[in-house]
């Protein structure tokens, strides 16, 4: 390698970069991982998403997508694809 040349680790090749999700927009959307990670603070946004959801239906969560999924197909009456749906529209718009 020449002088100011560097190795691409494999985690940021190009190779690497493909096998990501891609990013909508110019913006890389929020995974579950990183709402669960932040569920604390994310309570307030998921109240004013879902407003028919009790404090207690999103402190029961606890950030797990499948029990929060199951009180929004609860309080809306909606099947599974559908909440499923709406939490990953949801999750395009966090930044």
């Amino acid at each position: 390698m020449g002088f100011g040349a560097q190795a691409q680790s494999p985690a940021t090749s190009p190779a690497a970069s493909a096998k990501q999700a891609p990013a909508k927009e110019g913006f890389r959307t929020w995974s579950w991982n990183k709402v669960s990670g932040n569920w604390k603070r994310m309570k307030g946004a998921v109240k004013e998403r879902w407003g028919r959801l009790t404090h207690n239906d999103i402190r029961e969560s606890q950030g797990r997508r499948e029990t929060l999924n199951g009180y929004i197909q609860s309080r809306y009456g909606i099947d599974r694809d559908a909440a499923d749906k709406q939490i990953d529209e949801w999750l395009k718009t966090l930044k």
